[in-house]
């Protein structure tokens, strides 16, 4: 009887194999999951003609999905701010890293704040509009979504779009989580 890890010591090239698929198909399924953030994205213009994008990421992470997002506004507009708002370093540094790794975000000046969103970005209550807010997966990590989300929307400017995204608790990847 082979047991739970049973795999590595019988046949350690038959698990390096089904090791390297493992991993070849869960990172197809995150570009996959990378790239729909790509398509909420709005196609309309979001601000006048001439003005740079304003645009207030919320818990952005390494920045695999803000970076989709900035490319596909970059097919629309010629230049963008990007205020990113993420409480670790550690990430923002990962972040920063993809950024010096592609030319086509030149166009993007980026405003780096090491912050949580509601304990300390938006108690400062800057003036600030944004064209598009965007927090994936943000809201299970603070104490009052409500006033997350009532904050958020004070900062957009008219004609603006938000874009929040949550897994639902019922879902199975919840489901997996809540058992763990």
């Amino acid at each position: 009887m082979v047991t739970v890890g049973g795999l590595i010591e019988h046949s350690q090239e038959r698990y390096l194999a089904a090791f390297t698929s493992f991993v070849a198909a869960l990172e197809t399924s995150q570009e996959h999951y990378r790239q729909s953030y790509g398509s909420k994205v709005p196609d309309s213009t979001l601000c006048e003609a001439g003005t740079d994008v304003r645009v207030l990421g919320i818990g952005s992470g390494s920045g695999g999905i803000d970076i989709v997002i900035l490319k596909k506004l970059l097919q629309r507009h010629n230049s963008m701010y990007n205020r990113v708002v993420e409480p670790s370093g550690e990430m923002i540094e990962r972040y920063k890293t993809l950024v010096r790794g592609d030319t086509s975000l030149g166009a993007v000046k980026f405003d780096w704040r090491q912050q949580t969103a509601v304990e300390e970005y938006f108690q400062t209550k800057e003036d600030t509009k944004f064209h598009l807010i965007h927090a994936v997966h943000v809201l299970y990590h603070v104490d009052d979504p409500y006033a997350t989300l009532r904050d958020m929307w004070e900062q957009l400017a008219d004609g603006g779009c938000m874009l929040v995204a949550m897994e639902s608790d019922k879902s199975d990847w919840a489901k997996v989580i809540m058992t763990i």
